[in-house]
């Protein structure tokens, strides 16, 4: 059984046993939970394909790193025995107790394109159709081989065997570092003369899976021996004795072979003993290996074929951690590629077979959220069709990262809309949680994606969101041959219809979404609202702030920047809230310069309030941040906060009071 074994951090000393999938990362909800501050919520995953194990970051805030390489985003990586996985300040170690992986270190790879590699000595593979008996000196089953049987071998036989079997554990070692199969054919060519001194020649063949044809893979023959043919001739017989029986098999004065007669490059090459075993691995038989000799007075011995069955014994594992490691390889290509065009979820269950490709739905349960530029058909208006394709992708990865680091599955892009939903494809019992902690963290990145455009000299952009809970259908719509997994349904369509209804800096959820969150949000409660296919009206909430893992309060407020005496200097967004025994701070991100006074007075700017409440506080901290493409902000922290009974009712989780402003009102905000 896979398993992780910690050795720097909070989990020092401990083990965790590694399942079919595993979530990693600082909050409870995970099946293993780091609880440190460098690790996100929801930061890494590890799970199971059927011969293999990947890591996969999640978007993690500070990176997931294997063997000290640092993963991409979403990019499942292979894991191997002894990989060292860092995630913050925790240092682990990937155990394949009682596993195969599919090779060793990735790290260790050696690249050698063998179709570059020019072989004074190569040779090739011809089979033959002699059906005569062979002269079969000896036979092994391969799949239960010996070296030597200790009740029938003289201690003073050992010792050659020792020595080949020290050969045999370098050539082991060296396999392992190859993951190309005809770079490992190489490696065992330039071996096998040094384990076999007497041997001439030798080919190794691979089996197709499809069809279990043998192909040669490599053949070459020993430098400095005499050849009048290219040729290694070899008998199918001989072959399918090897591969149907599963043994290893020697061959004295092959010469005298009635079914070798007629090739007169074994007459005149004078082969006097020939040896083949079968590469098998976990019951698979992949190919085969032969090897024979010229020399009568130096034939191959039963010692020689236990040493070349163990020899493929170990390159068949070899060739399989190869096999295996090109697979993931290509996998792992198809799915980065896919998840360009498709969410990484959909991409999962296809590859996995959870999404049936067939048309057709079934029931689900979750959130769907709807996000919109306010506004924005002006703005593109003013731009040409290039401009507004960069200035939309721009925004697109910064959303995208934050719906998949906060466990939703992008669903499509429309227009200047982005649809996402939760506890559909994913599992998630916090789907409420995480589609309005994603809500909050668009916004307050769209908040410094603005101070970009505006240094840039463009308009800024401000984002309505509108989320739903409820039943819907989930599958695949379309014709046999294109189709699309969706959601449909009258929840879906709410969501988009409260979407609707947003202004700038909103997130109105409906009466569902807010039941599983209200203990640990700060909303308003809007005035009742009709909206398209409902009759009767219906309740909504804004949502400006969330209760964190760490207890404080993610925000989402605009504010209106004072002097003390009250006089606007600037704006900004309060973006986070803390409470301690030492007291509470309210952490504010604005474009505004550095004040030079010492205190601060703050007015929310809300189109859900009719009367803006105030705050004032002592500035504890400020300072200047760079944000991308060089421009920056100032951060701002107040502390010794006193002002409005509602304006702290938006900083606290549970708190909620109602709105009297109507909704056409709020639009003109």
């Amino acid at each position: 059984m896979a398993y992780l074994e910690f050795n720097e951090g909070v989990l020092k000393g401990t083990h965790y046993t590694i399942h079919e999938k595993v979530t990693i990362g600082r909050h409870s909800s995970n099946h293993l939970q780091i609880n440190e501050a460098s690790v996100s919520r929801q930061h890494a995953e590890i799970w199971r394909k059927e011969r293999y194990y990947a890591l996969v970051d999640l978007g993690s805030a500070n990176g997931s790193f294997v063997n000290g390489e640092q993963l991409h985003r979403l990019v499942p990586r292979p894991l191997y025995d002894n990989d060292e996985i860092v995630l913050g300040n925790t240092r682990m170690y990937f155990r394949a107790q009682g596993e195969q992986p599919p090779g060793t270190s990735a790290s260790n790879e050696e690249t050698l394109d063998i179709s570059k590699i020019k072989h004074e000595t190569s040779l090739s593979v011809v089979m033959t159709h002699e059906d005569h008996q062979s002269l079969v000196n000896a036979t092994i089953d391969a799949s239960r081989a010996l070296l030597f049987d200790p009740a029938n071998e003289k201690p003073e036989r050992f010792l050659p065997t020792i020595k080949r079997l020290q050969a045999m554990v370098n050539i082991a070692n060296d396999l392992g570092t190859v993951l190309k199969p005809e770079a490992l054919a190489e490696r065992i060519m330039s071996s096998i003369f040094d384990i076999f001194p007497n041997a001439d020649r030798a080919f190794i063949m691979s089996q197709k899976k499809e069809s279990g044809e043998l192909l040669p893979l490599a053949a070459r023959y020993r430098s400095g021996t005499p050849q009048q043919s290219s040729d290694f001739p070899v008998s199918r017989t001989i072959l399918r004795t090897v591969v149907d029986k599963r043994q290893s098999i020697l061959l004295s004065d092959a010469s005298k072979d009635s079914r070798f007669a007629e090739k007169q490059s074994i007459v005149d090459f004078s082969i006097r003993s020939f040896m083949c075993a079968p590469f098998i691995c976990k019951d698979e038989l992949l190919g085969v290996i032969g090897v024979d000799t010229m020399s009568r007075q130096h034939a191959f011995s039963e010692d020689d074929l236990s040493m070349l069955t163990g020899i493929a014994s170990q390159a068949a594992i070899a060739l399989k951690n190869a096999e295996l490691y090109s697979e993931v390889a290509n996998e792992t290509q198809i799915r980065t590629q896919l998840s360009r065009y498709l969410s990484r979820d959909v991409v999962e269950g296809v590859i996995d077979g959870t999404i049936p490709l067939r048309l057709g739905g079934e029931k689900k349960w979750g959130t769907i959220l709807f996000c919109d530029i306010v506004g924005f058909t002006s703005i593109a208006e003013n731009l040409s069709a290039l401009d507004v394709v960069e200035k939309l992708n721009r925004y697109y990865s910064l959303v995208t990262e934050i719906i998949t680091r906060n466990r939703g599955t992008l669903h499509k892009f429309g227009g200047d809309m982005v649809m996402a939903f939760w506890n559909v494809m994913v599992p998630d019992d916090l789907a409420c949680q995480n589609a309005l902690r994603c809500s909050l963290e668009m916004q307050n990145t769209l908040f410094q994606f603005d101070i970009q455009l505006e240094n840039e000299g463009q308009r800024p952009l401000h984002l309505g969101v509108g989320i739903n809970t409820g039943d819907f259908a989930g599958g695949n719509i379309g014709g046999t041959h294109r189709m699309e997994y969706t959601v449909i349904g009258d929840n879906v369509n709410l969501a988009q219809r409260i979407e609707s209804l947003a202004s700038r800096w909103q997130i109105l959820v409906a009466q569902e979404t807010f039941n599983a969150v209200q203990n640990y949000c700060a909303a308003v409660k809007l005035q009742p609202a009709t909206v398209k296919g409902r009759k009767q009206p219906i309740t909504v909430y804004s949502i400006r702030g969330m209760l964190q893992y760490d207890n404080s309060m993610l925000l989402t407020i605009p504010l209106i920047i004072m002097t003390p005496e009250g006089a606007i200097s600037g704006s900004g967004l309060a973006v986070r809230y803390t409470t301690s025994s030492s007291g509470n701070e309210l952490h504010i991100e604005s474009v505004a310069s550095i004040p030079s006074w010492s205190t601060l007075m703050v007015q929310f700017d809300l189109p859900e309030i009719t009367v803006s409440p105030r705050l004032t506080g002592t500035i504890k901290h400020v300072s200047r941040k760079k944000n991308d493409r060089n421009s920056s902000y100032t951060h701002i922290i107040l502390s010794e906060l006193a002002g409005d009974t509602s304006a702290f009712t938006l900083l606290r989780a549970g708190g909620c009071f109602d709105s009297r402003k109507n909704w056409n009102d709020m639009k003109r905000h």
